[in-house]
């Protein structure tokens, strides 16, 4: 069963462009991992310092696998004084809504 990630992070201002060029190349690393199905990174329309990381892994093993990469402890650690608050990380539950049918105002 496949894990999907949600996290968001903030940068301090100052340092909105570093966290940029350094999601940029954790995103590069990422994606060419075992078991890693997916890894997008995106930024607020409305705060370009607030980053969302969509993530999907095969299953638990391949995310805590990601979690001990080099890449991944090497953006942690460069990263964390550049944010505003330690980032929100959430494992989402997939919901499947095929064949539901909508309910209509009468």
């Amino acid at each position: 069963m496949s894990i999907h990630i949600l996290a968001t992070l903030e940068a301090l201002p100052e340092f909105r462009s570093a966290v940029d060029s350094a999601l940029r190349e954790l995103v590069q690393a990422t994606r060419q991992e075992p078991g890693n199905q997916r890894y997008d990174l995106y930024c607020d329309a409305e705060q370009p310092e607030v980053f969302h990381i969509v993530e999907t892994y095969s299953d638990m093993a391949a995310l805590e696998a990601h979690r001990g990469t080099r890449h991944y402890l090497s953006y942690r650690d460069q990263a964390r004084s550049w944010l505003r608050k330690p980032p929100v990380v959430r494992v989402l539950r997939a919901l499947d809504l095929a064949g539901v049918v909508p309910v209509t105002a009468v």
